[in-house]
């Protein structure tokens, strides 16, 4: 081993703290199994030794078709040990999905478990699905052999960590929300350096690192955000508190229970946390710290939230390219910055470019960011042209999302450059007026798109989710956006639905949004 590598930080924890516990399983359907940490390394060791006993050799695929469990992170470090590199497989996945990423990344191996085993049944006997396959789970098929068996039978032994600290640690698909799914192949270092970079900004705050920390992570492990919490936890020598799913009574009664820290949440997470029944008979004494991103949450959702739990809110930022984190809005700017994602992290190169010309902008105006770094990724997997587009002559990741930078340094995220909407020969970006939406009572979910329109170009069309109980009108929500931003700015059509449409990944997709029919409202202003 050269430098330090993810497969290594088990090494340390069993050696530093071996009784401490590495993970603590909490379904939920209810339970709790918990790893210390020399066990944990333990079977590490063991799955890279069956890996090997496999024929998985450094470079080679192993895909994680699973959901969050023990044993996933059992199999990414395990692979990590041996030089081989983990393929998290989103396991909202349908066969299809599931082919591409088996097919793309080449992957000679697949551990799968129960929720995957209805899309594994269909695909287990085609070219594209490895030979290899092992099951975790309760109910076997028969063409796969048992997880549990494999790495119970596997040598306890210390396997020799061959990855160098810029090897490649995993290839990490993106969510996809515009064309298939990429692979980006991240290093040791990025992860790694993602951890130092949250641990150094943490330190400017004045705020300690808690190695008796208790993190929660209900996010799916496939998400390089959530294994970056599970990094960053393991980095400090803290426990993961993890999870299989999001249930908001069980959350709560797992963060009472287990006297839980730290956590991250969604921003729809958060709002179910919020409306969760008898929310203050719940002893949160011990969690101190509300993490909250990969979706904008808007003032007033941060306010609450502040209120609520009595924690210290910290947004972040970024994503998978860059390990994924890139800004952070620290506590202490939570609610005077609360309309940004923060300022860039330590270790985060940043600037913002005019699309067209890829000249800086000056700070205020709105641009497309770039990074660069030791958190930004190798490249798509197997797509070099596509990986030479993405990168500047100065050696820059130039992201598809739009953002607004100020003199002091807050960036305010826009936008994804590919949904901005041009009406009347106006920019308009859908962040902003969802934000406003947001703030209004009787919405609980809101999204902006673009439709197409023969006087204007496209007009502006809102997709509103109400607030249980509430039935708010086109005119009502229009007039709100009205006093608030450029009457340019407001919808001229509205759809009322149950729910968004999203990825597996949880984004929500805008394409079958621009062909809903809506109501259309005030259309001669």
């Amino acid at each position: 081993m050269q430098g330090l590598t993810l497969s290594w930080l088990a090494e340390r924890n069993a050696y530093k703290f071996p009784e401490k516990e590495a993970i603590v399983m909490t379904p939920v359907e209810g339970g709790r199994t918990a790893i210390t940490n020399a066990t944990f390394d333990e079977r590490i060791n063991q799955v890279a030794n069956g890996l090997r006993k496999r024929g998985i050799d450094r470079g080679d695929k192993v895909a994680v078709y699973t959901t969050n469990s023990i044993p996933t992170l059992e199999m990414y470090l395990g692979a990590m040990r041996i030089g081989a590199l983990p393929v998290p497989v989103n396991h909202r996945f349908k066969a299809d999905e599931v082919r591409y990423v088996l097919e793309d990344s080449d992957a000679e191996l697949l551990l799968f478990d129960d929720q995957a085993a209805d899309i594994v049944d269909e695909i287990h006997d085609e070219p594209t699905t490895p030979d290899e396959m092992l099951f975790y789970g309760t109910d076997r098929p028969a063409y796969a052999d048992d997880y549990v068996d494999f790495r119970e039978q596997s040598a306890t032994s210390a396997v020799e960590i061959v990855s160098s600290r810029v090897d490649e640690a995993m290839l990490m698909y993106t969510s996809g929300t515009t064309g298939d799914p990429k692979g980006c192949l991240l290093t040791h270092d990025n992860v790694i350096q993602m951890s130092v970079n949250g641990i150094v900004e943490k330190a400017f705050e004045g705020r300690d690192v808690d190695v008796d920390g208790r993190g929660m992570i209900v996010t799916p492990l496939f998400h390089i955000s959530a294994f970056g919490m599970f990094i960053n936890n393991y980095y400090a020598g803290a426990t993961t508190v993890l999870m299989d799913g999001f249930e908001p009574n069980r959350v709560m009664s797992v963060l009472e229970d287990e006297a839980v820290t730290a956590g991250f949440f969604v921003p729809t997470m958060a709002r179910a946390l919020l409306a969760v029944e008898d929310f203050e008979e719940y002893d949160l004494s011990a969690f101190e710290e509300f993490g909250i991103g990969a979706a904008p949450s808007g003032k007033e959702l941060k306010a609450t939230i502040s209120a609520a739990f009595d924690a210290e809110l910290q947004e972040a930022f970024g994503q998978t390219e860059m390990s994924p984190v890139t800004t952070l809005l620290q506590p202490s700017q939570a609610l005077d910055h609360a309309d940004t994602v923060g300022k860039p992290v330590i270790n985060v190169l940043f600037k913002v470019i005019d699309p067209d010309t890829h000249e800086e902008v000056e700070p205020g105006e709105i641009g497309q960011v770039c990074y660069r770094g030791p958190t930004m990724f190798n490249g798509y997997y197997g797509m070099p042209e596509k990986t030479d587009e993405v990168f500047d002559e100065d050696g820059f990741f130039i992201s598809g999302d739009l953002v607004r930078q100020d003199e002091d340094g807050f960036v305010e995220f826009i936008g994804r450059a590919d949904n901005m909407i041009i009406t009347g020969g106006e920019n308009v970006y859908p962040a902003e007026i969802e934000e406003t939406l947001h703030e209004h009572p009787a919405v609980d979910e809101v999204a902006i798109v673009g439709a197409p329109d023969d006087t204007w170009g496209e007009r502006i069309k809102a997709a509103i989710v109400p607030q249980d109980g509430q039935e708010p009108s086109a005119e009502e929500l229009q007039t709100y956006v009205g006093e608030r931003l450029a009457d340019y700015k407001k919808p001229r059509e509205f759809v009322f639905l149950e729910s968004l449409p999203r990825n597996p990944t949880g984004k929500v997709l805008k394409q079958p949004l621009e062909d809903e029919a809506g109501e259309m409202v005030g259309w001669e202003s």
